[in-house]
């Protein structure tokens, strides 16, 4: 079970990144509608942007609620 828990703290390293650049500024955001040619409002590009943080953030307390 040891490789179980390595891949769920270097799942939690790289989501806590992935918060962390959301949290700056939402050129993140921006940059994965480009790389899928979508075009969205400002207005939506932040609903977006606090929306995957949200979904981040729940996913990490899940992890670790499930360590072993």
């Amino acid at each position: 079970m040891k490789g179980k828990r390595v891949r769920q703290e270097s799942a939690i390293k790289r989501l806590e990144k992935t918060v962390s650049l959301h949290e700056a500024n939402t050129d993140l955001v921006k940059r994965i509608l480009e790389d899928k040619e979508l075009t969205k409002t400002s207005e939506e590009i932040e609903k977006l942007r606090k929306k995957k943080i949200e979904r981040a953030k729940a996913t990490i307390v899940n992890t670790k609620s499930n360590y072993k």
